[in-house]
């Protein structure tokens, strides 16, 4: 069985989705790269649709950064109307 989740564990909301962190202990065991997320969406009401996503390689992470800064504010809008 499974251990509950740390106290330190992060669940993002996005639309109809949550983004949840691997644990360490977890990703070990299944031969994940550590900071690897799964993105669970309901499908229809009836279903979860679950992805792996694997951590942003250092370029693209700093990218992703460098973009996020320069379009603060057009991030800042999509999350207030619900993109």
């Amino acid at each position: 069985m499974s251990k509950t989740l740390e106290s330190s564990q992060r669940i993002k909301t996005v639309g109809k989705s949550w983004v949840i962190r691997l644990p360490k202990s977890f990703t070990q065991t299944n031969k994940l790269e550590p900071g690897t997320q799964v993105l669970l969406t309901i499908k229809k009401g009836t279903a979860i649709e679950a992805e792996i996503l694997p951590p942003l390689s250092k370029d693209l992470s700093r990218v992703a950064a460098a973009v996020l800064k320069r379009r603060r504010a057009v991030y800042e809008e999509l999350k207030r109307i619900g993109d």
